[in-house]
């Protein structure tokens, strides 16, 4: 390659030397020629005799002419044998040039030429050059071009796939360079797109909202969460906080995009998030800022519940216990009289056994709470489980004057825990006498599908208004509070029967209108 390029460098430099070469020879032989011509007709001779005295002068009389013994070149002349001057003439504003040569004789000859001659020769030459210059520069550019594509042709044709340059040999290294280069490339992009797409896979499956921010705040990434989570679409370099403008947020995230960390609790209801804003930083510069959205939502209400749980443990076991306190201390004093002892026991008793309910139930909630009793499972009599809550309820129901029945068309076998089976129907049936009236029913009917069995009690009580349908399963959530003071109680049965059914993967609905609840439990055959 770096021959034919010589080469061809070589041969435009040459060609464009020879050229101007030849075409200023020819235009400089016929125009200096003439032009000189005409100077020489302008060329001033004088003949000096060594006196001074002008003996001939082909443009003026001789007599007419003053001596001119004392001109520089004249005497110059006389003393070495040549002299030359220039003197300007302020009457013709011209420069005149003077040679003069001592003859063999002594006189002296003396030429001379205006520069006017001079100027006028080079004002005619110059233009004449300058036009051989353009037309050497054009020839020169012209093959210069066509020189640089016949160069560049192949080069710009290659296959870099298949590089074959036969007339560039020195460029196949290069080729092959550009090639395995190529295929790394192929390689790192095949691999870049591979961990994209991992990516891209792994945030846009988080449940957890993602969020990425540059150091201006304009939004770089979102995932499909985070989407959802603010109802927004998938925006990209557009700052956040004209998407989303809570306040508390926004000065999060400029705390966040000065280096600061930081999180909060953000509601979406019916959801609750935990919001964790992390800068980023790379050599101590910061780059931009992550925003994590986790739902927190089960942990809130939980610790919400266990707020709620604590206050109304302490409310239900202070009751108890400030009676029996006041009790023992009027009998450890001695103030009650003797007829009142056995009244005063009795309100101990009842109290302390209200006590032990209320412990008995959180303690099986507690056990729901940590998973306990599925290795109890078994299969058992239905018909016989129900059968024995009924008349374990039986002196209760009629000492409220309420009719408990049982209806199934045929004999049923559950799989579960009894024991808690056993509870979840005490639990129901105990609600529907409780909380029934004078003259009332429960009817408990059981029913079996391919798939699960249906335990459907239904009362004829005080009904259940609909805006308290999901709260009845809360612990201590009282529909009437006023009565269920009246008939006791723990407010924990509905919360346990709740756990029971979700223990073995159930489902409960409750249907209740002015007067009489229907409670549904569906549990699955397994």
């Amino acid at each position: 390659m770096s021959k034919k390029i010589f080469r061809a460098m070589g041969s435009l430099v040459l060609f464009t030397v020879l050229f101007f070469a030849l075409l200023f020879g020819l235009i400089f032989s016929n125009t200096f020629g003439s032009k000189m011509q005409d100077s020489l007709k302008s060329l001033r001779v004088s003949m000096i005799a060594p006196s001074g005295e002008v003996v001939f002068d082909n443009l003026a009389d001789p007599s007419t002419l003053e001596n001119h013994g004392d001109r520089p070149e004249v005497v110059e002349a006389i003393k070495k044998g040549s002299g030359e001057s220039k003197r300007f003439s302020a009457t013709i504003l011209e420069t005149t040039y003077y040679y003069a040569k001592k003859m063999d004789d002594g006189n002296i000859l003396r030429l001379s030429v205006t520069a006017n001659s001079i100027q006028t020769l080079l004002t005619t030459f110059i233009p004449l050059v300058l036009i051989c210059l353009v037309v050497a520069f054009f020839m020169a550019y012209f093959l210069a071009k066509t020189l640089t594509k016949r160069i560049t042709e192949p080069i710009n044709h290659v296959d870099l796939d298949h590089p074959t340059l036969e007339e560039y040999e020195e460029l196949l290294p290069f080729f092959k360079k550009i090639e395995s280069q190529k295929l790394a490339l192929n390689d790192q992009l095949i691999e870049l797109k591979q961990r994209t797409r991992t990516i891209t896979t792994i945030t846009e499956n988080m449940k957890e909202g993602l969020l990425l921010l540059d150091e201006k705040g304009n939004i770089l990434l979102t995932n499909d969460s985070l989407r959802h989570i603010l109802h927004m679409e998938n925006l990209l370099n557009v700052p956040f906080i004209e998407v989303y403008r809570e306040q508390h947020f926004i000065e999060n995230v400029k705390k966040c995009l000065k280096g600061e960390k930081s999180e909060m609790v953000i509601s979406f209801p019916p959801d609750f998030y935990q919001v964790y804003f992390n800068p980023v930083k790379e050599n101590g510069r910061l780059q931009g800022a992550v925003i994590l959205f986790i739902n927190n939502t089960q942990h809130f209400l939980a610790e919400t519940q266990r707020k709620e749980f604590s206050a109304n443990v302490s409310h239900e076991l202070k009751t108890p216990l400030t009676t029996i306190s006041v009790i023992s201390e009027m009998l450890g004093e001695g103030s009650v009289k003797e007829k009142d002892i056995q009244p005063f026991a009795k309100k101990i008793q009842t109290q302390t056994k209200r006590l032990l309910n209320i412990i008995e139930d959180i303690i099986k909630l507690a056990e729901f709470d940590e998973g306990k009793g599925q290795q109890d499972f078994s299969v058992f009599n239905l018909n016989k489980l129900v059968q024995k809550v009924v008349d374990h309820l039986k002196e209760k129901s009629e000492k409220n004057q309420v009719k408990v029945t049982l209806v199934a068309e045929k004999v049923i076998y559950l799989t579960g825990n009894e024991q808690m089976i056993d509870e979840l129907l005490y639990n129901l049936l105990d609600n529907g006498i409780k909380y029934n009236q004078k003259s009332g029913t429960v009817t408990i009917t059981l029913k079996e599908t391919s798939t699960s069995v249906k335990i459907i009690v239904k009362d004829t009580g005080i009904g259940i208004e609909s805006k308290d349908f999901q709260r009845i399963f809360e612990r201590f959530y009282r529909v009437d509070k006023s009565h269920s003071k009246k008939i006791g109680g723990t407010g924990l049965g509905l919360s346990i029967v709740k756990h029971i059914v979700e223990f073995h993967q159930g489902s409960i609905k409750v249907e209740s209108q002015s007067t009489g609840t229907t409670f549904t439990v569906v549990l699955p055959k397994s």
